[in-house]
């Protein structure tokens, strides 16, 4: 049952949403634990002040009143505890509602809290660019876009972290110490991981995880800050000193309970994800080397960002390591890892090399796809179709394998190094982009040309999008989502009114010819979507009924099977109902959901809409269903691939491209 659940992308779902509700609780048990312990405290300080006052002074009237005090005292008194309560309440929701704010931008937005450097492919460094490299291949064998990738410069140990609210707005982040330490297959097993972070949902639960831990850490933070660096006067220097020791002191309890809380949630998931990256690489050694590494390093994989406490539960291994308190520790024991990896494993961590050149050298490699000058696109005569049944398909969705990795190698071997290098820069990539989705038909692109003119981003560059154009013109359909995917970072870029443009133009390129595809219809669906982000860091499923997303549903097929089968309405309509077939709840009110041959961009986009708001059972349905109706005629073209394949990365479900075997494999 736990090998399922774990090589079930819509299983790791659920358990992300369980999770999440599991943080809430604990989040609650602590504001509670802080509230009681904190409200005592303040009464037990209290208790002896009046106390010491009855006792010590020398005016009678005086001592009596607080002898009265006395008299009457109770440690628990409804009213101020309510008062104090509400008070600690609202300061910690008002610091985790701040710093949810400013992670609404994002993973990229946690890895500049920590001091990470964004890098892009036109880097000239040898380490980043084997780097990117390595990320580009994960994400485009995963089937999705290539996620931000950031460096921590003061960070010379080795470490890594993924972050973001959805897989479209992910980034990976790695400190110089992996650039510097670790070769090719372990930078890769690393990567690995932190990419199943991703695909398991836990990317978005760490980010919540932050926002929840700063509010009831708070205190601790501001405590410490006043006792560092304050200044005063003679007159209001105690005063405020006892009021930061006492901060840091409540602060210290939220520190403790925060440390639970990440150990209760992380330490399992770590396991998980390292066996998610082996199924994914298939080479276990590159993952456990990492962590050898860690384990012979002087300072292992340790964080030292002022920041870092509040994300320790993000990183690929321990970054603030509790030798005394192992039960606070936020991952498993590297040598528990290890072992699991590589049963053979003695325990004895062989040491590291700490003079970072030394290193260096031995790892300066060539990176995969530097020798595509010159190259040219074409599709091959007779490539293959896949053969593969529909009820397959669902599996593969968030299940990356080795073969999909090599895939993904073959993919950036294809594409000339000119385009490659063009998609790196966000000017660039729009117009690999609007060169992607011009039409082929010479009177159609000649209608289109004029809302490039038109626009700003492009002024000047129509003639550069006609030679990207023509160079794309040849291009195998299997390769235009991982060179979308490819352009992604690059777009985030953008200004806010070239984004804007951006998709205007697009917008009006598409409709020229009056028919939108749709591959078009998805494309500028997930476009919209990754550049004018409006996540909601908590966002709940709010749909779990299929009858209230049945004609979403319904529209999504109908456009599937008109786009699939076009040339034939009976085809068409049998490839619709094959697909409502497989969800009973439709298949039941068959007479009321009917075939109809639409392709209309705001049905298409609010039908998108609705599903992502629907939880992760229904969308299951869905891209089975899709699967279906796509492959009803047992003949599985390239384009039917891609559409689907496009339909479920709008679903957030990224499905990795379908893995061909050649006539001369199959004959063997």
């Amino acid at each position: 049952m736990t090998a399922n659940r774990s090589t079930n992308f819509f299983a790791r779902q659920r358990d992300a949403r369980k999770s999440c509700r599991n943080q809430l609780i604990l989040f609650a048990m602590a504001v509670f634990i802080i509230v009681i312990v904190t409200t005592m405290a303040i009464r037990f300080a209290w208790y002896l002040y009046i106390s010491t006052q009855a006792h010590t002074l020398i005016n009678f009237e005086a001592a009596q009143r607080y002898q009265q005090k006395l008299s009457t005292f109770t440690f628990f008194d409804p009213a101020f505890f309510l008062f104090m309560a509400m008070l600690i309440i609202c300061f910690i929701l008002a610091a985790s509602l701040i710093k949810m704010s400013s992670l609404q931008k994002g993973g990229g937005a946690v890895a500049e809290m920590l001091g990470g450097r964004a890098i892009c492919g036109v880097t000239t460094d040898p380490s980043e660019k084997r780097l990117i490299n390595v990320v580009e291949e994960m994400a485009i064998a995963s089937g999705i876009p290539v996620p931000q990738v950031y460096v921590l410069d003061a960070e010379n140990n080795i470490n890594a972290f993924a972050a973001g609210l959805e897989i479209t707005d992910s980034a990976v982040a790695v400190t110089k110490g992996t650039l510097n330490k670790l070769n090719r297959e372990e930078l890769q097993g690393v990567i690995g991981h932190e990419f199943s972070h991703i695909l398991n949902g836990d990317a978005r639960l760490n980010m919540q995880l932050i926002g929840i831990l700063f509010g009831i850490m708070f205190m601790g933070i501001i405590g410490r800050q006043i006792l560092s660096k304050g200044r005063f006067s003679a007159r209001m220097g105690l005063p405020v000193i006892a009021a930061g020791f006492c901060l840091m002191i409540i602060g210290s309890i939220g520190t403790f309970m925060g440390r639970l809380m990440q150990c209760a949630i992380s330490r399992q998931k770590e396991f998980l994800a390292d066996a998610s990256a082996v199924q994914f690489t298939r080479n276990p050694m590159g993952l456990a080397g990492a962590l050898k590494k860690i384990g012979g390093s002087t300072f292992g994989s340790q964080i030292n960002s002022p920041g870092a406490r509040q994300a320790s539960h993000l990183f690929f291994s321990e970054s603030h390591p509790h030798k005394l308190f192992a039960f606070l520790a936020t991952h498993p024991p590297l040598a528990e890892r290890i072992r699991l990896l590589d049963p053979s494993f003695d325990g004895n961590f062989p040491k590291m090399e700490e003079d970072v050149s030394k290193v260096k050298a031995q790892y300066s490699t060539p990176f995969w796809g530097t020798s595509h000058a010159g190259k040219t696109l074409h599709v091959p005569a007779g490539s293959p179709l896949l053969a593969i049944l529909p009820a397959e398909v669902v599996h593969h969705v968030g299940n990356p394998s080795k073969e999909n990795i090599e895939q993904s190698r073959t993919f950036l071997d294809s594409i000339p190094e000119e385009i490659i290098e063009t998609v790196k820069s966000p000017q660039g990539a729009a117009s690999v982009i609007y060169a992607l989705l011009m039409d082929h038909d010479a009177v159609l692109r000649s209608s289109q040309l004029p809302a490039l003119d038109r626009a700003m981003v492009v002024r000047g560059q129509t003639d550069n999008i006609l030679k990207i154009a023509g160079q794309l013109s040849g291009l195998q359909q299997n390769l235009r989502l991982p060179l979308i995917e490819l352009a992604m970072p690059a777009l985030k870029g953008l200004t806010s009114m070239e984004k804007r443009n951006f998709l205007l133009v697009l917008h009006s390129c598409i409709n020229t010819d009056g028919c939108l595809s749709l591959f078009e219809l998805s494309v500028l669906w997930i476009l919209e979507k990754y550049l004018n982000p409006s996540e909601d860091l908590f966002r709940s499923v709010k749909i779990f009924s299929f009858s209230r997303v049945g004609l979403d549903i319904v529209v999504l097929l109908q456009a599937l099977a008109c786009t699939g089968h076009a040339a034939d309405r009976a085809e068409a309509q049998e490839a619709f109902h094959a697909g409502i077939a497989r969800i009973p709840e439709l298949a039941a009110h068959k007479p009321v959901f009917t075939f109809e041959e639409i392709a209309s961009y705001a049905k298409v986009n609010n039908a998108l809409t609705r599903l992502i708001e629907a939880s992760f059972k229904i969308r299951e349905s869905v891209i089975d269903a899709c699967a279906h109706c796509a492959f009803s005629d047992h003949e599985v073209t390239v384009e039917e691939r891609e559409l689907l394949r496009i339909i479920a990365l709008a679903l957030q479900c990224p499905l990795p491209p379908f893995v061909e075997t050649s006539p001369e494999k199959d004959a063997a």
